[in-house]
């Protein structure tokens, strides 16, 4: 029975590690034996990732008291997505002054139901109904998204739908929105 050593080689492709083992005899292995291996670059994905920090299901806000503009609080279907919006909103560079707004239009446009589709205005008779937290069309949504998730199959998918809206509305409207719905006013686009 002859006995087999392994030897180990690892690589490294676009930061992720593998590993390459091969068997060979022990005698064929010595110190000074030098093994050369090219490994072929894989084409890279781009994917986009939503930081590990942030959590895109709904979650109980562990901040201070949220209240709508109006002086009432928020129900419970809206104020879960507070963390996630709070995120969106860091990533946006969006004062946490301006949370209550936006949790405010979210409010307005979807009650806080993340599959929500406005199949009733002129938008949906023209085939793009609005969906989401934010209620984003389609073709805006596309627009707006974040790199890897500008495909429509993320338009109700809570990160994506804030990500896409918020920077169609600091693009569109600037900075000063966000603070117009903290005021609640105008509670629409």
């Amino acid at each position: 029975m002859k006995k087999f050593a392994l030897t180990v080689i690892a690589a490294t492709s676009f930061g992720l590690a593998g590993s390459l083992v091969a068997a060979a005899p022990a005698s064929a292995v010595s110190p000074s034996a030098e093994v050369t291996t090219r490994i072929a670059p894989k084409p890279q994905v781009r994917v986009a990732v939503v930081p590990a920090s942030i959590s895109t299901k709904p979650s109980r806000w562990r901040g201070r008291t949220l209240v709508h503009p109006n002086g009432s609080s928020f129900p419970r279907k809206v104020s879960r997505w507070a963390n996630l919006v709070r995120a969106v909103m860091k990533e946006h560079r969006i004062k946490r002054m301006r949370l209550s707004g936006i949790l405010a239009q979210i409010q307005q446009e979807s009650g806080g139901r993340k599959n929500a589709i406005n199949n009733w205005d002129s938008n949906a008779r023209r085939g793009t109904p609005s969906m989401g937290l934010l209620q984003m069309i389609a073709p805006t949504y596309t627009y707006y998204a974040k790199r890897g998730l500008k495909s429509v199959k993320y338009q109700r998918v809570p990160y994506a739908n804030l990500w896409s809206a918020m920077n169609y509305v600091k693009s569109r409207y600037g900075m000063g929105k966000f603070k117009s719905w903290s005021k609640g006013y105008n509670q629409g686009y």
